[in-house]
C-alpha cells in the first residue's frame, strides 16, 4: 500500500482530494436533510441552521462533482492538458461517470431549495437525496455484477452514510443546550442509528464480499489492504457510536453536561473524514479493473 501511495501521480493526487471533498459535501448535504426529517425535536434556530448547511453544502457538492468531469478527461488524455480536450470532455460525459455527475447535480440542485423553507422545498430535497444516493449506483463499484443487487447495495450504504454523517452537526448543536431538547434528540438519533448503521455494515459487508470473491486473498492485494484499513476505522467508529448511546447520552440526560458527548462526535467526524478519504483514495488509484 505505501508502494502505491509513494507512485501516485499529479492528477491520480488531485483525483483524491477532489473525491473526498464530494464524498463529504455530498454526503453532508444529503444527510442534513435526511436529518431533518427524523429528528422533529429539533428548535427553530437549529432547523433553521441545519438547512443552510444541507445548502451550502449541496452547493460545495456541486463544484466537486462537476470536477470529476475534466479530472476523467485529464486522466484519458494521461496528463491535466485532457481537462481541456474537447473529444476528451465528450468522452467522460458519455461515460457512467457523466450519468452519475449529471444526476448527481440534479440531486443536489433539489436538496438546496430546502434553505427557503417553504411547503414545496421539503419534498422536493427529500427526492434530491434519492437522486443523490442513486447517483452512485451509477458508477464505479455498482457497475460490475451483480448490477442490481450491487445497485442496492449501494444506494442503501449511500443514504445510511448520508444519514451518519449529517447528524453530526445537529446532535452537536443540539447537545450544547444541555436541556431536555437536547436530550430528546440525541436519544432519537440514537434509535435511527440503530437501524442505519446496521444497513450501513451489513450493505458495506455484502458489497465487500461480492466484489472480493475470496477476502483472504484479497488482503494480498493493495486495494485490500484499504479496505481492511477503511474497516478498521468503521470499526472505531462504531465503538465511539456504542460509548454515545450507552454511556454519553444518559450521562446528557442525567446531568446536562454535554461535553463528553461533543468530544465524541468530534472524533466521530474525524473518523469520518478518515474513512471518506481511505474511499476517494481507494478508488483513484487501487481499485480493480471492474470497480475503479
Amino acid at each position: 500500500m505505501g508502494g502505491v501511495l509513494a507512485a501516485l501521480e499529479p492528477v491520480q493526487i488531485t483525483s483524491i482530494l477532489v473525491k473526498a471533498g464530494m464524498y463529504v459535501s455530498v454526503l453532508l448535504a444529503a444527510g442534513s436533510v435526511i436529518n431533518l426529517w427524523l429528528l422533529t425535536e429539533l428548535d427553530a434556530a437549529a432547523s433553521r441552521r441545519l438547512r443552510r448547511l444541507a445548502a451550502w453544502s449541496a452547493i460545495v457538492g456541486i463544484v466537486f462533482s462537476a470536477l470529476n468531469i475534466p479530472l476523467r478527461a485529464a486522466f484519458f488524455y494521461g496528463g491535466f492538458g485532457g481537462a481541456l480536450d474537447p473529444m476528451m470532455l465528450q468522452i467522460a460525459l458519455s461515460s457512467p461517470l457523466g450519468l452519475s455527475v449529471e444526476a448527481d447535480i440534479l440531486g443536489l440542485l433539489a436538496i438546496a431549495t430546502i434553505v427557503f423553507h417553504r411547503s414545496w422545498t421539503r419534498p422536493v430535497a427529500v427526492l434530491g437525496v434519492v437522486l443523490v444516493a442513486v447517483s452512485f449506483a451509477l458508477r464505479g463499484h455498482a457497475t460490475g455484477d451483480p448490477r442490481l443487487a450491487l445497485s442496492t447495495l449501494f444506494v442503501i450504504h449511500i443514504l445510511a452514510a448520508s444519514f451518519w454523517i449529517g447528524g453530526f452537526y445537529p446532535l452537536y448543536d443540539m447537545a450544547g443546550r444541555g436541556n431536555e431538547a437536547a436530550g430528546r434528540t440525541v436519544e432519537r438519533f440514537g434509535q435511527a442509528a440503530l437501524v442505519m448503521v446496521g444497513l450501513l455494515v451489513v450493505a458495506g459487508v455484502v458489497i465487500l464480499v461480492i466484489l472480493a470473491g475470496d477476502p483472504i486473498a484479497v488482503l494480498t492485494q493493495p486495494w485490500g489492504q484499504f479496505m481492511t484499513l477503511k474497516l478498521a476505522v468503521v470499526a472505531l467508529l462504531l465503538g465511539l457510536a456504542g460509548l454515545n448511546k450507552l454511556r454519553l447520552t444518559p450521562a446528557l440526560a442525567e446531568s446536562g453536561n454535554a461535553a463528553p458527548l461533543r468530544m465524541s462526535i468530534r472524533w466521530e467526524v474525524a473518523a469520518f473524514l478518515v474513512i471518506l478519504l481511505v474511499t476517494a483514495t481507494f478508488t483513484s488509484t487501487v481499485a480493480p479493473e471492474h470497480v475503479g
